[in-house]
Parts: structure tokens; C-alpha cells; sequence
């Protein structure tokens, strides 16, 4: 069967693509998930455990949300 395209296929030469080294962290994870799990679309505890399971724990009071906005350019 041949591959679904854009399932677990990243590439980063796509607009937008710039990613932080914690945003390809997590994208990698989610991917290796979804392989392990044949899940294409995880739930929202899914992903929240992928999370857990990276090390990312609430160590702060919460904020409201609002827009995203771009990654600082210092390194991390």
C-alpha cells in the first residue's frame, strides 16, 4: 500500500516551515505516535500524553490565550 502523502512526510523547505528545535521535538513525537498507533488523527488526551511523555509539565499560573505569535529568534 503506498504511502498517504503529507501523513508523516515534514518537510521544511514549505513557507511557514520555520520551526524551533521544541516544535520539531514534538513533531517527530507526534509522528512516531500516530505510526505506532496506525492513528492518523489522535485526540486531544492522545496528544496531551505526548506531551507528558516529552517532559512538558505546568510550572505556571495560567494566562489566557490569545493569538500565536512567531518564535523568539534567540537560540534556546
Amino acid at each position: 500500500m503506498p504511502p498517504k502523502p503529507g501523513y508523516t512526510s515534514y518537510s521544511s523547505a514549505l513557507d511557514g516551515s520555520e520551526m524551533t528545535r521544541d516544535e520539531w521535538e514534538f513533531l517527530l513525537a507526534m509522528s512516531g505516535f500516530q505510526k505506532r498507533t496506525g492513528r492518523r488523527y489522535p485526540t486531544w488526551r492522545e496528544v496531551l500524553h505526548v506531551a507528558r511523555c516529552l517532559g512538558y509539565r505546568k510550572v505556571a499560573e495560567e494566562v489566557p490565550i490569545g493569538p500565536p505569535k512567531p518564535p523568539d529568534p534567540s537560540p534556546a
